[in-house]
Order: structure tokens, then C-alpha cells, then sequence
């Protein structure tokens, strides 16, 4: 029952993967093969046959898992180095060889739970799926293609809310981040409740421009021996040194970059 490329038809290549997969049939007599290939023959291999109902339930066991993963915000490599691993060990001690080898079957490698992630995203119906843990943070992305204005922003928004039904009484806020000032009041006509923010960090980037002119002085010198010392691989590390001799909670610093 497994699937082979068409140059592994070649006598050299059918022996090898005879030797490597099917090592205990390596003493059988002719009869025993010939039987197989009757009860091969008779085997439904459409979607009703046992061999795809048991491929078809290992690879939901394997949504099922990289969903898991994902959720628990794990690294996709826990599924093939752990995960895999320790339902072989348990298999074998539980329940001996008997679905060993299906437990063997499961593809949890990187790529695969990568891939079986982005489906989870775009088909939530999934049976393995719980609806009522699933949060929508990303709804759609359109490029710009030529101005950047509180209108081509409008539009963009509008077209989306048009086509998927949307209705803007529901809309409770909107939050910009370096968008044009004006989009807020655009949205503000489609629904005077909603409450406009902007992002915090572009709003300390303000406040910090209109500091009085001592503090000002003084914020320029931090960020004057900020940047010389993260400029420097040499400097990072002596004021690391330096910092673990005085005991400090801290030491590192974050390069400074100016928020426009």
C-alpha cells in the first residue's frame, strides 16, 4: 500500500525497497506472494476500500496535531522531534506492534505541519477544529497601487465591507498606525459611535517632539550613547561586562530608532 515514484520500477530499485521495507517477508515462498497479490487485486483502493479510510484518518490525526501545535504557540519542529516520538514509544509499550506502524505513517515533519496550519486557517469547518477557539485577527490585505490617502485608505475598506456584507453600525473602533489623519473621520461619517485611536508608540514619537528644551537636551545624549554604544559589537559586549560587575538587573540595550 505505499506509493512509489516510476523509476523505483526498476529491478535494482524494486529489490532495495523490498530489502528495506518488507525485510520479514525476505524467506516467503513464491505462494505466499502470489496470495498476496490476489487479496491485493480484490482490495477496493477507491474512497470506500479500508486503505484509504485508514490513510484518510492519519492524515486528519496529522491536521489535528499541527493544529495543537499552532494553538500552543509550540515551534513546528516539536511534531516530528517529540511529538512523533513519544506516541512510537507509547504505541510500542501499550498496545505492542499492532498500530506501531500506522503511528509510523503520521507525517508531522516541518513543512508538513507548516502546510497543515495555513489549511486549518483557511478551512475552520474542520471537524478536528474547535469553533469556539478560533479568533479572527486578519481579515484582508489590499495593496495600494498609487496614492496613500485617507480616501484610497476608504475605498479599500468600503470595497471589502460591500462585498462581504458588513454593516458598519457593528463597528465598534478603528485603530490607525501612520495612516492619514483624516480616515478616522471618514469612518466617523459611516458611524459617528466609533472610537478612533492611533498607535501608542506614534503618539510617544509626538508627545517626545514637544518635550521642553532641557529634557530635550537630555533625551538627545540617551540616545546619542545608545546608538554608539549598539554601533559597535565591541562596545555591546563591554557594556555588558560592565553591567554584570555593577550587579544590574539590565544589560542590554535596544537600538534607538526614530518613529516618523
Amino acid at each position: 500500500m505505499k506509493v512509489v515514484a516510476n523509476n523505483s520500477m526498476k529491478p535494482h530499485q524494486l529489490k532495495q525497497h523490498f530489502r528495506n521495507k518488507h525485510a520479514e517477508h525476505m524467506n516467503k515462498s513464491k505462494p505466499f506472494f502470489e496470495a498476496k497479490e490476489r487479496e491485493l487485486k480484490r482490495a477496493k483502493l477507491g474512497s470506500t476500500g479500508s486503505f484509504h479510510i485508514q490513510l484518510q484518518a492519519i492524515t486528519e490525526a496529522s491536521y489535528a496535531l499541527s493544529y495543537r501545535i499552532a494553538r500552543d504557540k509550540k515551534p513546528h519542529t516539536i511534531g516530528e522531534t517529540l511529538v512523533k516520538l513519544c506516541l512510537l514509544e507509547c504505541t510500542k509499550i501499550i498496545l505492542r506492534d499492532t498500530v506501531t506502524q500506522k503511528i509510523a505513517d503520521l507525517s508531522l515533519s516541518d513543512s508538513t505541519v507548516k502546510s497543515r496550519i495555513n489549511d486549518v486557517c483557511r478551512h475552520k469547518e474542520a471537524s478536528y477544529v474547535h469553533r469556539e477557539t478560533i479568533e479572527e485577527e486578519f481579515l484582508f490585505c489590499s495593496p495600494l497601487t498609487a496614492t496613500t490617502t485617507a480616501a484610497d485608505f476608504m475605498n479599500l475598506v468600503f470595497d471589502f465591507f460591500s462585498k462581504e456584507h458588513l454593516d458598519w453600525e457593528k463597528l465598534i473602533g478603528v485603530c490607525t498606525d501612520g495612516a492619514p489623519a483624516m480616515l478616522s473621520q471618514l469612518v466617523k461619517e459611516k458611524n459617528p459611535l466609533v472610537v478612533s485611536t492611533h498607535c501608542f508608540i506614534h503618539r510617544q514619537a509626538l508627545a517626545a517632539k514637544t518635550l521642553p528644551k532641557g529634557l530635550q537636551e537630555h533625551l538627545s545624549s540617551v540616545i546619542k550613547v545608545v546608538n554608539f554604544i549598539k554601533g559597535s559589537a565591541l562596545q555591546t559586549r563591554l557594556f555588558h561586562r560592565l553591567c554584570e560587575d555593577m550587579d544590574a538587573v539590565h544589560s542590554s540595550l535596544l537600538f534607538h530608532t526614530k518613529v516618523r
